[in-house]
């Protein structure tokens, strides 16, 4: 893809991507990380730009009651797909919720307030720092909040891939309070083609040539989770 707003702008390349955030963390980290920071079982849950439903899938069937809301209607296609029909889905952006304030005990984002280092060139520090505002106000009081950003793919080592992305993770901490624990989020595809045709289609044809020049069906992936608390009044 040359322009990831593509993918959230049509259902079938929804679809893809869904197939390949399926193949991502086969270690299961992602909801490791998750139970032992929040018992979801007591939590009303809400996950921000859900996208095709990767993180909330991993709650579903463990929370209280579970929210998911996207700016893309193409995403929230898929992920009805995904999900139970007990979810509710809401078509919102991040920095303009439709819930009261602290309506949730656990907050969840995940590879969301990222996009706005590219896609929003010189402004994307204000349209970040709303959207965590606005994950902090629907937040209840004891309650958690969780925002997972790419910490590199295809690498060994995990770092910020470019410099929008380390100042904004630098956003998160410095400026809301948001500890980072790097996960490791291994890809593990049925093939090494698979793994080939999957990483070209969202990462481009330079990921596609460190894949193949591997020519292993599991492909290096970290990410970063940054974690805040609310303090209860």
């Amino acid at each position: 893809m040359s322009d990831f707003r593509d993918i959230y702008a049509d259902v079938n390349h929804a679809r893809a991507y869904h197939q390949l955030v399926s193949c991502e963390d086969y270690q299961g980290h992602l909801g490791q990380y998750i139970r032992s920071h929040a018992d979801l079982s007591q939590s009303r849950v809400l996950d921000m730009g859900c996208g095709t439903g990767r993180v909330a899938a991993l709650m579903v069937e463990h929370c209280r009651t579970l929210t998911v809301c996207d700016g893309a209607a193409a995403m929230l296609t898929v992920a009805r797909e995904q999900l139970p029909a007990t979810v509710r889905f809401d078509e919102a952006d991040n920095t303009h919720l439709p819930y009261a304030d602290d309506s949730f005990d656990l907050v969840t984002a995940g590879w969301s307030f990222g996009h706005a280092t590219e896609w929003l060139p010189g402004i994307w520090q204000d349209n970040v720092r709303a959207a965590v505002r606005e994950m902090l106000r629907v937040l209840a009081p004891g309650g958690v909040a969780i925002i997972f950003e790419t910490l590199g793919s295809g690498v060994s080592e995990p770092a910020p891939p470019n410099q929008n992305l380390q100042a904004c993770y630098e956003l998160f901490e410095h400026e809301f309070g948001f500890v980072c624990t790097p996960l490791v989020t291994d890809y593990r595809f049925v093939s090494a083609a698979e793994a080939a045709r999957l990483t070209e289609f969202f990462f481009g044809v330079a990921m596609q040539s460190v894949v193949q020049s591997d020519g292993s069906a599991v492909v290096p992936e970290w990410t970063g989770a940054w974690q805040v608390r609310r303090t209860r009044v």
